[in-house]
């Protein structure tokens, strides 16, 4: 893997001028936002979609899902990129590329179109979420700098997830569903002029290894079939042909890869990534704590609407308690880090997630207030949780791993939110969310234990 280009210098030359770390953290954060948006901004579209173009449920289904898929199977691949070839000419190629797909999914004329475009904006999206957070990693050395870079980072990722169905739904109102596509152009503009102008030119490191090509495709084949088994094994039944066969192909695809990792000289995941102290730890600490926030979200969604009978709209009003704090929270997160340290943050953001589940456990099938309550504190959980989650990962990787670091913790997410879809939205049922708030409970213990194994590797006077 090669080392990842170097962005920490003040004074280092972009053409015409130096490099400014408030304007990296810019481009990173407009580019990031760009891609988590397009996560859930077409779910409100989804009628006018099917109208428009004459589309089955099984098409638009594809349409939701062929992004997440293909984010969550080739992360690893796009990390081995960035790590290769340098951060910012990959950054570019996939912004480059979104904004193209992104046209393109504007003008389908047909959902197998549409569904493939998508697809090719998650090839987009690959090469941009790793080479990010290897900005920002690069640019920011100092901790406390660091914190803070990404609590904004994390908070502008965030607001799509929180308001972008609001937005969706504006823009399908006033100008069409194409619109939700064709309006990324602008934002995709404004990055590249703003990446020309501020961002070094991110010439490939000197140092190279060898790539382990066939560790990568079982890669995609492992984390492919995978997300693939746990999105559509949901919507179609478990037993149904494909989430069989995905669920068989991502097994052997697993079996395969751990034994040419143990093999293989160059590896796809270094040994001296995942032995680093700490580092696995850590990084389970990001899987579950999407797999426990975005497995309650798909599952309070069906319950108010489906038990209690609330509209859309009033459902999005209550799921405002989580994604308010969501939002806001990265920054008092990057803060108070820089006083107390990662490891503090991030444990009393577990606790906070804790009691929120429990919350929802003992009262949220009884009214509203219940809901409430319990979700705005697994929101001020995660929104706390997320920023020395990531300040933990990227810190526990040797400085040469940083791309690979950013593709596995990225990969863990998406797969994470898969799990937590199928796994929590299986178990509503009846009146009552008590068996999938007390499973998010589980989830959220898991994640104590890991981020306390993974701080018991630390030297004594780390964060």
């Amino acid at each position: 893997m090669a080392e990842s280009t170097s962005l920490d210098n003040p004074a280092q030359d972009v053409g015409d001028a130096t490099l400014q770390p408030g304007r990296v953290l810019a481009v990173a954060c407009l580019a990031h936002g760009l891609i988590v948006i397009d996560t859930s901004i077409v779910h409100v579209a989804i009628p006018a979609i099917r109208a428009s173009l004459h589309a089955t449920l099984p098409t638009m289904q594809f349409v939701v899902t062929a992004y997440v898929v293909v984010i969550a199977s080739l992360m690893l691949a796009g990390a081995a990129a960035v790590g290769r070839f340098g951060a910012v000419p990959m950054f570019r190629l996939g912004v480059v590329l979104f904004g193209v797909t992104s046209v393109l999914c504007g003008l389908a004329t047909d959902g197998a179109v549409l569904v493939a475009m998508r697809a090719s904006q998650g090839l987009g999206a690959v090469l941009i979420m790793p080479a990010t957070l290897v900005m920002l990693t690069d640019t920011y050395r100092d901790p406390g700098k660091r914190a803070k870079a990404i609590s904004i980072w994390s908070m502008v990722a965030g607001s799509p997830v929180a308001f972008g169905p609001t937005l969706g739904g504006a823009l399908v109102e006033t100008m069409g569903w194409r619109s939700i596509f064709l309006i990324n152009v602008v934002v995709v503009l404004i990055v590249l002029w703003l990446s020309a102008r501020h961002m070094p030119r991110g010439e490939p490191a000197a140092r190279k290894e060898p790539q382990d090509v066939p560790g990568q495709l079982l890669s995609i084949l492992f984390l492919g079939g995978l997300a693939l088994a746990l999105a559509e094994g949901q919507d179609l039944g478990w037993t149904r042909p494909l989430p069989v066969a995905a669920s068989v192909t991502a097994m052997v695809a697993f079996a395969a890869f751990v034994v040419r990792q143990r093999s293989c000289a160059f590896p796809t995941i270094p040994g001296d990534l995942f032995r680093a102290p700490g580092f696995r730890g850590f990084l389970t600490v990001g899987l579950l704590l999407f797999v426990g926030y975005n497995g309650l979200m798909f599952t309070l969604s069906v319950f108010l609407q489906q038990v209690r009978g609330y509209s859309p709209v009033t459902t999005g009003l209550l799921f405002l308690s989580s994604a308010l704090p969501i939002t806001f929270m990265p920054l008092v997160a990057g803060r108070v880090e820089a006083r107390f340290g990662a490891r503090k943050v991030l444990g009393a953001g577990i606790l906070l997630s804790l009691f929120g589940g429990i919350l929802l456990a003992a009262v949220g099938s009884r009214a509203p207030v219940g809901t409430c309550l319990g979700l705005t504190f697994i929101g001020l959980g995660f929104g706390l949780a997320t920023v020395p989650q990531i300040t933990l990962v990227m810190g526990t990787a040797p400085a040469h791993r940083s791309a690979i670091a950013s593709g596995l913790m990225s990969a863990g997410r998406s797969t994470g939110s898969l799990i937590g879809v199928a796994l929590l939205g299986g178990l509503q049922s009846g009146n009552g969310i008590a068996a999938p708030a007390f499973a998010a409970v589980v989830v959220y213990a898991l994640m104590a234990l890991a981020a306390f194994l993974g701080g018991r590797r630390l030297p004594a006077d780390s964060a």
